[in-house]
């Protein structure tokens, strides 16, 4: 049944679940990515789920068996919250840093990975789905802690992620995590679009789950927080929001971070903006600076700290451009929507095997950094040649 899906035996688990990476497949594949990520196996499984939800259906056991039960400053587990990372033993790097012991590893840094985990147990539609209810609370106090966004801040653990969203980083190294026009890192806590979108879709998947409409009111009440925040010309929000007056969501949501790319996309995929909005953020993402011939770029050409090389900062990531390719078609943008598509399967035509991520210049370029075979191109290309956008 895997041959359905070309690709996904390298990075299926004998449990069913997704790696985010094959192990390394020829000389010079990183392949570091061959562990149960949160975020990584949750999208894998939604660009899947119309033809393997058992693939579904396994992550989400997965995760839910390894789902926060306690507080913990460090590891950053809560009760209720996804997990970002879980290995046998701890990564070298995070060694190095610091970590305590060597036996098993579990880490949940992670901003999104929550919000995921809900959006694909409301894409099944089984309220039975273990977990999905402690994962709604933790986003609740979380969206209640952040005054009204969801926000990120690294954990005790020296070593840990800095930027917890999908463009998550420990130092800005290779061109990773969000930047200020100087190049320096955006500033915890840290509220980036990506996240707030799929936080929108989030509350609205607990609603469908629950049968409670007070879900989608606070999907509302995010939507209009983030149509109030986040502009086409910007990427998070960083820095300590003001207190708001009694009845706001938000007052001063923090310090914008400008720059225009792919998660422009995220924001029309789940529909996080108020209707009034959508047309100027659709109009920015087909400019030429992000809409390549191969897809989307995290980051447009002409932002200062731009480089189509660097990890986060305007490389073309297969998945990324799912999701804006399906947020394009939601915004009846049908022809640039369709140019995305052909361009990510040419693109993977070309380079072969799956890979994470590549540069677009004057050309299409393969990049060292990026794993050779990863799970959500896997995901993306079947989702691709299907036109399955994922979207409730």
């Amino acid at each position: 049944m895997d041959d359905d899906v070309p690709g996904l035996r390298s990075v299926l688990s004998r449990e069913g679940w997704p790696y985010a990476s094959s192990d390394s497949v020829e000389p010079g594949d990183p392949g570091r990515f061959h562990a149960l990520f949160g975020r990584d196996s949750l999208i894998t499984s939604l660009q899947l789920l119309p033809v393997r939800p058992d693939v579904a259906r396994a992550t989400l056991g997965a995760l839910a068996r390894r789902q926060g039960r306690r507080e913990d400053p460090g590891t950053q587990e809560a009760p209720g919250k996804i997990g970002h990372e879980f290995r046998d033993a701890p990564p070298e790097s995070f060694l190095a840093s610091g970590w305590p012991g060597r036996g098993e590893f579990s880490y949940y840094g992670t901003a999104d990975a929550t919000s995921w985990f809900l959006v694909v147990a409301g894409a099944l539609g089984d309220p039975s789905v273990p977990g999905w209810r402690e994962a709604a609370g933790w986003l609740t106090g979380e969206l209640e802690r952040g005054g009204g966004l969801l926000r990120h801040s690294p954990g005790a653990f020296e070593g840990g992620l800095t930027q917890q969203g999908w463009r998550d980083t420990i130092d800005g190294g290779n061109g990773g995590g969000i930047a200020r026009p100087d190049g320096t890192p955006a500033e915890p806590p840290l509220a980036d679009a990506d996240t707030q979108a799929v936080t929108v879709a989030a509350l609205r998947a607990a609603a469908r789950l629950s049968g409670d409409d007070a879900w989608a009111w606070r999907a509302e009440e995010l939507r209009a927080a983030v149509t109030a925040a986040f502009g086409p010309e910007v990427m998070a929000i960083e820095g300590t929001p003001a207190a708001p007056p009694p009845g706001q969501v938000v007052s001063s949501a923090g310090t914008p971070v400008p720059g225009a790319g792919s998660q422009l996309g995220w924001l029309l995929w789940a529909d996080a903006l108020e209707p009034a909005a959508v047309d100027a953020v659709a109009d920015r993402l087909c400019r030429a600076d992000i809409l390549t011939a191969y897809g989307l770029r995290t980051l447009s050409s002409d932002a200062p700290q731009f480089s189509p090389h660097a990890y986060h900062r305007g490389s073309v990531w297969p998945f990324d451009s799912w999701l804006g390719w399906g947020g394009l078609r939601a915004a009846g943008r049908h022809d640039a929507a369709e140019r995305v598509r052909t361009g990510v399967l040419a693109a993977l035509d070309r380079l072969g095997h799956h890979p994470e991520l590549y540069a677009v210049t004057d050309d299409l370029e393969p990049l060292p950094i990026a794993n050779r075979v990863q799970a959500w191109t896997v995901g993306a290309r079947w989702a691709l040649e299907h036109e399955w956008d994922g979207r409730a």
